[in-house]
C-alpha cells in the first residue's frame, strides 16, 4: 500500500510538472533557499556595534537597494602595522554568511587589506526573499563599494574574492565594475542553469521544463535568469582571475572552472584540489588564500609554492 501511494505521489508530481501546475514550486524552491544555517551562526556572535566594541570588525553598515532590500555589511581595516595592499571584497556561498570569513577576514587585515564582508540578500543579516545567483547580487556588491568609497571606509586597489555562489557573484561582480584589479573563485558555480536541476532535486527534468522553471522563477524575483552567469561575463573580464576547485566536487563539478578558465577574457589560472569536495573549501585553507590574494595583488598570478603541493595546476 505504501509503495503504491509513493507511485501516485510520483505520478502526480509528473503529471503536474508537465502540465505546468507545479512550475511555481520549483522555481519557489530554487530562488527560495533555506539560509537558516548562516542566520543562526552569525546570530551567535552578537550584533554589529557588539563585534565593534570587541574590536573584530571595524564598522558595520547597512545599505538600501533600489527594491528596498538591506545588505548587511561589515568591514575591517588593514593593521597600521602592515603596508597597505587594497581592500579584498569577501564574498560568502549559498546558505552561508559573512561570519564565515571572520578568521579569514582578520589574517587579510594582518597582511594589509581591508576587508569587506556583505551578507549576500536573502542571507544573514540582510533582507530580501529570493536568491538570484549573482544577477542582482553582483549590483548590491557595486553599490556598497560605491558607498565605502564614497565614506573612505576603504580605498585602494580592489580584490574579489569568494567561494561557491560567492565566487560566482565575484566574477560577475568584476565584470561590472573595472576598479576590480583581480578575482579568487573558489568552486564557483558557471551560471544557474548548470545546478538548477540539483538544486530543485530535478535529475530526469526535460529541457523544456527547467527552461520554464528558469523563467517562472525569474520573474518571482524580478530577475533575468540568463545574467547570472560568470561563464557569459568572464569573457569580458581582463584582470587576473584565480580558480580553485575541488575534483571530487560533485554539486559543482570541477568542469565548471575548467569552462571559466578557458572563457577567460584575461589570464586565468586554475588550481585543482585532488582531494577537496564542495564543502569546507575555505576552512583550514586561510593561511594558503591569504597567501593567494597578496599574489593577485602584487600581479602575479600564480599561487604560491607550498599552495600548489598535492595539487594541480593547469596553464
Amino acid at each position: 500500500m505504501k509503495s503504491k501511494a509513493l507511485g501516485f505521489c510520483a505520478s502526480l508530481a509528473c503529471c503536474g510538472l508537465l502540465g505546468g501546475c507545479t512550475t511555481d514550486q520549483y522555481a519557489r524552491m530554487l530562488i527560495k533557499q533555506n539560509t537558516s544555517y548562516g542566520k543562526i551562526n552569525e546570530a551567535m556572535v552578537g550584533s554589529s556595534e557588539q563585534l565593534q566594541e570587541q574590536g573584530a570588525i571595524f564598522a558595520g553598515r547597512q545599505y538600501t537597494m533600489p527594491d528596498n532590500v538591506k545588505i548587511d555589511v561589515w568591514v575591517l581595516k588593514a593593521s597600521p602595522k602592515a603596508a597597505p595592499q587594497g581592500t579584498v571584497l569577501a564574498i560568502h556561498g549559498l546558505c552561508d554568511a559573512k561570519v564565515t570569513y571572520l578568521k579569514l577576514a582578520k589574517m587579510l587585515t594582518e597582511k594589509g587589506f581591508n576587508v569587506v564582508l556583505p551578507d549576500l540578500r536573502a542571507h544573514g543579516r540582510s533582507s530580501g526573499r529570493y536568491v538570484t545567483y549573482g544577477a542582482l547580487e553582483k549590483h548590491d556588491q557595486r553599490r556598497v563599494i560605491d558607498a565605502l568609497y564614497e565614506e573612505k571606509i576603504v580605498s585602494g586597489p580592489l580584490l574579489a574574492f569568494g567561494v561557491s555562489l560567492g565566487g560566482s557573484v565575484a566574477i560577475q561582480y568584476a565584470a561590472i565594475d573595472p576598479r576590480v584589479k583581480g578575482v579568487m573563485a573558489m568552486a564557483p558555480l558557471k551560471d544557474l542553469k548548470s545546478v538548477a536541476r540539483k538544486l530543485t532535486n530535478t535529475p530526469f527534468m526535460s529541457d523544456e521544463d527547467l527552461q520554464r522553471v528558469l523563467i517562472r522563477a525569474g520573474e518571482m524575483g524580478k530577475f533575468d535568469p540568463k545574467s547570472a552567469s560568470a561563464l557569459q561575463v568572464i569573457v569580458t573580464l581582463r584582470c587576473p582571475v584565480l580558480l580553485v576547485h575541488g575534483k571530487l566536487d560533485t554539486m559543482v563539478p570541477h568542469t565548471d572552472s575548467e569552462e571559466l578558465k578557458k572563457a577567460a577574457g584575461g589570464p586565468a589560472e586554475l588550481e585543482l584540489i585532488p582531494w577537496a569536495g564542495h564543502i569546507g573549501m575555505l576552512f583550514g585553507r586561510e593561511a594558503k588564500i591569504v597567501a593567494s590574494l597578496e599574489k593577485l595583488a602584487s600581479g602575479s598570478l600564480s599561487a604560491p609554492d607550498d599552495e600548489k603541493e598535492g595539487e594541480e595546476k593547469t596553464d
